[in-house]
C-alpha cells in the first residue's frame, strides 16, 4: 500500500480496531471496503517506526476524534467510550513488535546522555561542594548531578543518574563498550577523593573567614545588628582555584546597600554579595577576604585539588567514548 493521503481516516480505522471493533463493524462505521481495513493495518505494520509514532501520537488521536471523522449517523456510545481511552501505546504495542525494543533504546539513550552530561560537568567548583549551608545565595543544584551524603561517618558520592532503577543493567551493558581502563567503581572512588579534598578545604576556609572577620556565615542579620558573611568562603575558594600559583590580587569593593548596611562585592559584580554589615565590619571583611584569597592561591593543597580534578576528568575518557557509541547505536547511527 502506498503512503495514504487520508492519514486521519487510517488512524480512525486503527483506533476502532484497537477499541475492539471487528472489521465488519469498522466497515460499517467508516463506510469503506473491507479490504481497506486490512490494507491500513498492514501498512501501519510496515512503515518506519518513527513514522508510526507520529501517525498515532496522542495529539493526532485527539485531533482525529475532534474532526468527527466517523461517518455513521450515531456511533455506539460504548464504542465511543472505548475509542476515547485508546492511547498511542495501545496501538503501538499491538501492531509494532519493535515498540518495546524502541522503548529500551530510548531508555538506554536517556541514561547514556545523562551519564555523559554528569561526567562532562565534574568540577571542583560544583555547587554540591561549595554550597555551604546558609550562604544567602539562591538555591542551586549540582551541575554534575552529584548526590552527597554520609554513611557511618564516611563521605558517599554518587551521581543522581545512579538512582534510576535501570542504571545497574545499563552499566552491565556499557561494559561491553568499555576498554580495560574503564572501571566505574574505580572512577567514582577517585571522584569521592576529589570531593573530600574540596569539602575539607571549603570548610577550613569558612572557619578562617569567620574567625578573622568576627562574622558568621548566615542568610540573615542577627538581632543584635551584627553583620554576616554570605558568599565570602566560596569566593576565596574559587579565587584560589582560578589563580593558583599566580600573583593576581583580588579586586573587591564596598558598596552601600541601604541606610544602615554596607556590602562587600567583587569589582564589577555589584550583585554578588560576599558579606553585609556596618562599614567598619565590611572594611575588615574586605581586607580578610583579600588576604585569605592570596594565601590560599599559594596553598599547595589547592594545587592538589586542581591536579586531582584534572585527573578525574581525564579518567572519564573511556566512558565518554563508550557512551558516544551507545548513543549512536540507540539512535540508529553507524
Amino acid at each position: 500500500m502506498e503512503a495514504p493521503t487520508d492519514i486521519d481516516k487510517c488512524l480512525a480505522i486503527l483506533v476502532l480496531r484497537r477499541a475492539g471493533c471487528s472489521q465488519d463493524v469498522v466497515v460499517s462505521i467508516m463506510r469503506c471496503a473491507k479490504s481497506r481495513v486490512g490494507e491500513v493495518e498492514n501498512w501501519f505494520k510496515q512503515i518506519p517506526y518513527s513514522m508510526a509514532v507520529e501517525v498515532c501520537s496522542e495529539t493526532a488521536i485527539k485531533e482525529m476524534i475532534s474532526l468527527d471523522i466517523f461517518t455513521s449517523d450515531q456511533l455506539d456510545k460504548t464504542i465511543l467510550q472505548k475509542v476515547e481511552r485508546i492511547t498511542p501505546g495501545i496501538i503501538l504495542r499491538y501492531y509494532r513488535p519493535d515498540h518495546l525494543v524502541s522503548l529500551r533504546q530510548q531508555e538506554t539513550m536517556d541514561l547514556a546522555v545523562r551519564l555523559r552530561s554528569s561526567m562532562s560537568n565534574i568540577s571542583a567548583k560544583d555547587w554540591s561542594i561549595c554550597g555551604l549551608a546558609d550562604t544567602g545565595s539562591s538555591p542551586q543544584i549540582s551541575e554534575a548531578g552529584l548526590s552527597l551524603g554520609m554513611d557511618r561517618g564516611e563521605l558517599m558520592v554518587k551521581l543522581s543518574v545512579e538512582m534510576d532503577q535501570s542504571f545497574p543493567l545499563f552499566m552491565a551493558r556499557l561494559k561491553a563498550f568499555l576498554s580495560e581502563s574503564g572501571s566505574y567503581d574505580r572512577w567514582r572512588e577517585s571522584l569521592t577523593g576529589l570531593v573530600r579534598m574540596c569539602w575539607n578545604m571549603v570548610y577550613e576556609i569558612r572557619g578562617k573567614a569567620e574567625a578573622a572577620t568576627g562574622l558568621s556565615l548566615s542568610k540573615y542579620l542577627s538581632t543584635g545588628g551584627k553583620g554576616h558573611l554570605t558568599a565570602t568562603p566560596r569566593y576565596i575558594y574559587e579565587f584560589a582555584l582560578d589563580n593558583y600559583a599566580s600573583e593576581k590580587q583580588p579586586v573587591l569593593e564596598i558598596l552601600k546597600n541601604d541606610p544602615k548596611h554596607w556590602i562587600v562585592v567583587p569589582g564589577g559584580l555589584p550583585n554578588y554579595m560576599l558579606a553585609m554589615g556596618s562599614k567598619d565590619e565590611m572594611e575588615k571583611c574586605k581586607k580578610v577576604t583579600a588576604s585569605l584569597s592570596v594565601q590560599y592561591a599559594k596553598d599547595e593543597r589547592i594545587g592538589e585539588i586542581v591536579a586531582t580534578a584534572r585527573q578525574v576528568k581525564d579518567q572519564t575518557a573511556p566512558f565518554q567514548l563508550a557512551l558516544s557509541t551507545v548513543i549512536k547505536k540507540a539512535t540508529g547511527g553507524s
